[in-house]
């Protein structure tokens, strides 16, 4: 066997480590499956022991988990093998200062088939444990996902837009699932359902796909890197770029409508409020689609509306004798016509920079940030290094994502927590050029650091591509620990009793919950009870793409990357009730 003072052979810590687990768990041995993890090893579970996706730390979760799912029978777990592609295969990597063996495997229970992924070192005794395994299920089996058509139809007799048409005109009238919302998240979850036999509708309020993106302000460019962001089935070319500019997602997330065949209703909204039919599990809903109503039954409604609502509208008073303009920065549609001027940005996160960036390119008079409280900071290059170490440019985003999706979220915070003075000293300078600027930095709430901050809460971060030299050279200046309590004629007054003068105040103040949003299209009354619905719940696991509580509605929340690997597993739970085997309403 190999050990700690030899050279790994990953091969044979993964044959070793997976014969052992093999046995305990086809067994449903509780006590030897536990044997195999390290005293703080985790279990991630998606759908394969319940209909729910758990992480579980320690032995005693473990076994409280499992024993407690009714599932621990001989056979449950049947056909574990080695997995090993072009791409995947057992691996020793880097993980502080152990190094750690990678065990892809595949298993089946009697209704499906899964993927597992274990994380192994080895402990004080030179024996491999695991630090993390987690078995998600890929397909029920009879109802696999269907992988591409042949494109020849009816013996070569229809014609592609034909057979299109009769398929465009059953999802409008007989759609079984209704997406709310075609940006990225939605059309992915489309995409799924679409390969999985589902006819989905997506309904989008803007006139076009992709507008959500296109009316941005113009600099806008993705904060994360090529693969990351990449949609699911659809590659990005070679040439693309490494930070998507916002235009061309918003072009490409229209084609990607176009050639994975999903139908949408554009300039759409719910009109009304949708009523839920338990007897028959469907809702009834209203469309206007551009003036022209339609009432449809979909068994199920996913909201896909984005993990933040409309943006959060600072009232302060004093307003309507204010001579210049306020606007928040979603309206935000670039700095020509504020040049010569004074402009003053409240917040301190992506956009705000972004915003004072461009403030400076366009030759405003002065540009001032107002950072009320603390803000997480990356610098651009050392966030491309993180994320390339995951999704590298020469590998499929699929191995990105097996390799992430596997992670339990709550052990990822826990590294990320005992790297925090490691943070700090990566970009020492970065942090002194801020700091002489008058910015206040940490690394997130419990020095986890901008990852944790972007999946737990989507801001409070930014992304440094340049902004520090403006702050640091003077071209943007900080107001730090104070906020705006009141316009005057000329501009702010603050909570610490100054006064500074503006011409533009924009506010960079964020947006409010898909909650919100959906409280304006349910009501209170079906929202109320339910939980988060984005964000990390207390095990570390996405609040979305799982039952919420309520029949037939769901949340589809995150970025690219999240819907990518829980789009699946969502579809899979309708198939699952679909057939039986899994309640409605949990």
């Amino acid at each position: 066997m190999a050990t700690l003072q030899n050279e790994i052979i990953p091969q044979d810590v993964a044959h070793i480590w997976l014969t052992t687990f093999t046995d305990a768990i086809t067994k449903g041995d509780v006590a030897a499956i536990v044997d195999n993890f390290l005293p703080f090893g985790w279990f991630k579970d998606v759908l394969t022991y319940t209909w729910n996706f758990r992480s579980l730390e320690g032995p005693e979760k473990i076994t409280a988990y499992l024993s407690a799912s009714g599932k621990l029978t001989p056979g449950y777990i049947s056909a574990v093998k080695p997995y090993e592609d072009r791409w995947v295969r057992p691996s020793a990597v880097p993980a502080g200062k152990q190094t750690s063996v990678e065990v892809p495997f595949t298993f089946e229970t009697p209704i499906a088939f899964g993927r597992g992924y274990a994380r192994l070192l080895a402990d004080a005794s030179g024996q491999w444990k695991a630090l993390a395994v987690c078995m998600s299920l890929t397909d029920l089996k009879g109802h696999e996902e269907q992988k591409f058509e042949s494109g020849i139809y009816g013996g070569h007799t229809l014609a592609w837009a034909d057979v299109y048409a009769e398929r465009k005109l059953k999802v409008e009238t007989e759609p079984q699932i209704l997406i709310v919302g075609a940006s990225q998240v939605g059309l992915i979850t489309a995409a799924v359902c679409k390969q999985n036999g589902y006819r989905a509708l997506l309904v989008e309020k803007t006139p076009r796909v992709g507008d959500i993106w296109r009316n941005r302000y113009p600099t806008l460019a993705l904060h994360t890197t090529r693969r990351q962001h990449e949609m699911l089935y659809q590659p990005y070319p070679t040439t693309w770029p490494q930070f998507t500019p916002k235009d061309k997602f918003a072009d490409w997330s229209e084609s990607y409508a176009q050639h994975q065949d999903l139908v949408v209703w554009t300039s759409s909204q719910i009109e009304g409020k949708p009523v839920y039919n338990k007897d028959d599990r469907h809702w009834d809903v209203i469309i206007n689609r551009n003036g022209t109503r339609s009432v449809l039954h979909p068994t199920h409604i996913v909201m896909a509306t984005g993990a933040l609502g409309g943006p959060v509208i600072v009232d302060l008073p004093g307003q309507s004798e204010f001579k210049g303009t306020a606007l928040h920065a979603s309206d935000y549609q670039g700095g020509p016509p504020y040049a010569g001027k004074r402009a003053i940005v409240i917040g301190a996160g992506n956009s705000s920079i972004d915003i004072c960036q461009d403030l400076c390119f366009h030759k405003a008079k002065s540009v001032t940030m107002v950072q009320r409280s603390v803000t997480c900071v990356i610098g651009g290059e050392t966030a491309e290094k993180n994320l390339m170490r995951m999704f590298k440019d020469d590998e499929p985003c699929a191995v990105g994502d097996l390799k992430f999706s596997t992670m339990p979220i709550g052990l990822l915070k826990k590294i990320q927590r005992s790297r925090t003075q490691e943070m700090w000293d990566e970009e020492p300078e970065l942090f002194e050029k801020l700091r002489k600027g008058g910015v206040k930095l940490y690394m997130g709430p419990n020095g986890e650091g901008q990852l944790i901050m972007a999946l737990e809460r989507g801001g409070g971060f930014w992304v440094d591509k340049g902004g520090a030299d403006l702050i640091a050279n003077g071209d943007v200046k900080v107001k730090q620990g104070t906020e705006p309590i009141a316009f005057t004629e000329t501009g702010l007054k603050f909570a610490d009793g100054s006064e500074l003068e503006a011409d533009v105040v924009i506010f960079a103040t964020g947006f409010t919950t898909i909650r919100e949003t959906a409280k304006q299209i349910f009501g209170e009354e079906t929202i109320k009870d339910m939980g988060p619905l984005h964000g990390l719940d207390h095990e570390g696991e996405f609040n979305a793409f799982r039952p919420t509580g309520h029949p037939g509605l769901w949340f589809a929340t995150g970025g690219t990357m999240t819907a990518r690997s829980l789009s699946k597993p969502l579809v899979m739970q309708f198939k699952a009730m679909e057939l039986g085997l899994m309640p409605y309403a949990v």
